[in-house]
């Protein structure tokens, strides 16, 4: 999902609660604190909220997990914002970390979302 809301990181964990789902595993990205950063503008190209759905279904089909949740920000963000939250939801952790890792790696590559530095 794409938003220029707050992520709820609280909220998507509940929601991802069930009961076959033994390990929830979450990554969030944060505008770190930097000298002279002032915080960080996030492009979204048209296809993105695609790109995003093929790397959950990539995920889902790659390893044995039962849920996947992306959500990215758009727009400016100032230093300590949530810039995206992954959580991926399966029976067993080591799954759930393998998948976020795969999926943290292949949206850092994604060109559909670029984050530029504000200084």
């Amino acid at each position: 999902m794409i938003t220029e809301q707050e992520i709820s990181i609280d909220g998507a964990v509940r929601a991802m609660k069930e009961s076959n789902i033994g390990a929830i595993v979450t990554f969030i990205g944060v505008v770190r604190v930097e000298e002279g950063l002032k915080g960080m503008e996030v492009e979204v190209k048209d296809n993105a909220q695609a790109e995003l759905e093929q790397l959950r279904r990539d995920a889902v089909d790659t390893f044995d997990i039962e849920a996947v949740e992306i959500i990215h920000r758009r727009g400016l963000l100032d230093v300590g914002d949530n810039i995206v939250a992954i959580l991926v939801g399966a029976k067993h952790r080591t799954d759930a970390f393998r998948a976020c890792e795969y999926l943290i790696d292949l949206l850092r590559i994604n060109e559909a979302i670029k984050l530029k530095e504000l200084r």
